[in-house]
């Protein structure tokens, strides 16, 4: 079962619209629905939006284990510190504890997906390129998260609007580092 699917079941449990629900989560009816058909990839903002507004925990979207909504609604808090975590890629069975890399993003160019101060996980054993997958890379001996696209050209872009026109063309200079599996966002 896919994230859409597992998105689904939650809108059908609590009765509400892809409308409604979209709504509330502050995206696109039309990218919920494309979601939910398995069109595209959930991104951040919707996962966490089921969090932070409906309780849904994220070990269940990633996993499908436990009970889809926590006891009480409302974000998670450990000793004061409020933040919340999401998987967002299948982690390779066979990676080690020295294949994983915690990388704190500083730009705001993946908004809303990533935002400044959060931490991603990445898998540098998984280098293949995939579409739509996020990906952190080093450009011009700067490491950053992109979303590869693959179509006419094969590019990176950002998932900032504003930044759309600055995509990247992919060549030799260009170095995959790995995939983003887990976000980590404070809240």
């Amino acid at each position: 079962m896919n994230y859409g699917d597992k998105i689904k079941i939650v809108r059908e449990k609590l009765k509400i619209t892809q409308k409604s629900m979209a709504e509330s989560l502050g995206i696109s009816q039309a990218y919920l629905c494309a979601v939910e058909s398995g069109r595209m990839q959930a991104n951040a903002k919707l996962i966490f939006g089921l969090e932070r507004v409906y309780g849904v925990k994220t070990e269940w979207l990633s996993e499908g284990s436990g009970g889809i909504f926590r006891e009480k609604p409302g974000v998670v808090a450990e000793k004061e510190r409020k933040y919340t975590a999401s998987f967002i890629g299948e982690l390779n069975s066979s990676v080690d504890e020295g294949k994983l890399l915690l990388f704190n993003v500083a730009s705001d160019s993946m908004e809303p997906s990533f935002i400044i101060g959060d931490e991603v996980l990445i898998d540098v054993s998984d280098t293949n390129l995939k579409n739509l997958g996020v990906y952190l890379f080093e450009i011009e001996s700067k490491l950053m998260l992109k979303r590869f696209v693959e179509g006419e050209f094969r590019k990176l872009t950002s998932d900032k609007p504003a930044k759309k026109n600055n995509d990247i063309i992919v060549d030799s200079s260009i170095k995959c580092i790995g995939r983003a599996v887990w976000i980590i966002r404070k809240l």
